[in-house]
């Protein structure tokens, strides 16, 4: 509990609300919800197999009209995320980072949602497409190999929300290492248009580690990429709040209030794994828009579909828009920073608060309890989401830049390109040049170019164009 309490004090007495310690290891709910997460039994139905098979049968999940011409590509999409959306949600803290993690070469952090996400997601979309497509992921399976303990946490953690046909350990560290490029071996198996699916299982695992209660965001990221351009992307946000709901003006972004938690509390199992005021996803088709819809509604819509002739609910997909970008909405210098919470990592040299300044001018920016300057209009969380804000008009200013020499990966990207540019936002290298994905999967590259420095996002027009001089101006 030690992250709730510090500095936090009425977080600290929401503490004493929380579910059974007993969960706390885990952080989320103590029911294990049956939920049906076959492929053959929800969105895509193969006649008596879960094998890749040419006769597809689609329940009649409904989706936005203008998602018609890639339904199969978003129904296992959808569902993959979901999968991982419902582990790492049963698997987030409450309010500390009482979870196993392993440290990487750049020295971020691993978790066991991390892997057992990747398995999930990744083990979905396979069974549907198999090697046919190629898949490039975060995470490699070596880890788990050496570590038995850890192994079985991930396993445990699967199967306490999983019920899908993931049998054994040795399905899951095989579905772990789908995305480190299968498909790309035998060139007889590579489809006649290149498709890679980049997903980055846990983006944000810091925000992760800050716990649920405390506001810790981070996301599912996954992008199909096609002839080198995402076509499909989905953000599965589990403790991001909904719109207008009160934790969107919480400071740290996204923390529950104490009515959030007593309330959550109170209902535990009866709304299944998700919060009734939080928990978004957002998905993108190009040429087709970008939509969100509550996780828990997703969630209860599919727990209902037992079968084809029950599956007639119409869900409430929303479409979302970024702000007018012609200041008729709001002018530039009124517009909304969102940015991540690691600033030594999104902004080593501080120059996104100089460009804060050039933008909103010598006010720009405040000194908060910590004694540390920030901007005074912004959003500060974790992960791809917040692209989704930007896509939804909550914010129209994303800024990263790493640290010299750091080039990104695809992951970490390409999902929230596609839901910012189908909202009608934009996104850019420093200089305003459009990023390229066409080298993604030849030779397992993973990898933005070379040239891309470091990334800007916003709703377009004048303020994208701001973005780009006040970054020249300050470098």
């Amino acid at each position: 509990m030690t992250l709730l309490t510090r500095g936090c004090p009425k977080l600290a007495a929401m503490a004493a609300i929380l579910l059974p310690s007993s969960v706390a290891a885990f952080g989320g709910r103590c029911h294990s919800l049956q939920f049906i997460t076959s492929i053959r039994t929800l969105s895509v139905l193969r006649g008596g197999s879960s094998s890749v098979t040419s006769d597809h049968q689609y329940l009649p999940i409904s989706l936005p009209d203008t998602f018609k011409e890639r339904a199969e590509d978003v129904h296992v999409a959808l569902l993959s995320v979901l999968h991982a959306s419902r582990v790492t949600c049963h698997l987030q803290p409450i309010g500390s980072s009482d979870i196993q993690t392993l440290s990487k070469k750049d020295a971020s952090p691993v978790t066991v949602g991390d892997f057992a996400s990747q398995a999930v997601a990744l083990h979905t979309i396979h069974n549907t497409f198999g090697n046919s497509d190629m898949y490039i992921a975060e995470e490699g399976s070596d880890a788990l190999r050496n570590d038995v303990e850890l192994l079985e946490k991930v396993w445990g953690a699967v199967n306490h929300v999983h019920t899908g046909d993931l049998n054994s350990e040795k399905d899951l560290l095989k579905a772990i290492d789908y995305g480190q490029g299968i498909g790309e071996e035998d060139q007889s198996l590579v489809t006649k248009r290149r498709r890679v699916w980049a997903l980055d299982p846990i983006d944000g695992t810091k925000g992760f580690l800050r716990g649920r209660f405390f506001g810790g965001q981070y996301c599912i990221a996954l992008a199909l990429i096609e002839d080198g351009e995402p076509v499909v992307s989905v953000l599965g946000c589990p403790n991001l709040p909904l719109p207008s709901t009160e934790s969107t003006k919480a400071i740290p972004y996204g923390a529950w209030s104490e009515n959030e938690v007593k309330n959550d509390a109170a209902t535990g199992s009866s709304n299944g794994l998700f919060s009734s005021s939080r928990g978004c996803l957002f998905v993108a088709v190009r040429g087709g828009g970008c939509f969100e819809i509550p996780l828990h509604i997703l969630e209860k819509y599919l727990l209902e579909q037992s079968s084809p002739e029950s599956a007639s609910a119409k869900l409430p997909w929303k479409r979302l828009h970024v702000t007018a970008n012609d200041g008729t909405a709001k002018a530039k210098h009124e517009a909304t920073f969102c940015l991540g919470v690691e600033r030594g990592f999104s902004d080593p040299k501080g120059t996104v608060l100089k460009i804060a300044q050039v933008i909103h001018g010598p006010d720009a920016l405040i000194v908060d309890d910590d004694g540390i300057q920030d901007i005074k209009n912004s959003i500060r969380m974790d992960g791809q989401g917040k692209y989704g804000l930007l896509a939804r008009g909550d914010a129209e200013y994303f800024l990263r830049l790493p640290k010299d020499g750091y080039i990104d990966w695809i992951w970490d990207v390409a999902a929230g390109y596609s839901c910012l540019k189908e909202a009608g936002g934009k996104m850019s290298d420093v200089n305003g040049r459009a990023v390229d994905f066409s080298d993604i999967g030849k030779g397992r590259k993973a990898k933005l170019p070379d040239h891309v420095k470091g990334i800007f996002g916003s709703n377009g027009g004048m303020f994208h164009d701001a973005l780009v001089n006040a970054y020249a101006e300050v470098n």
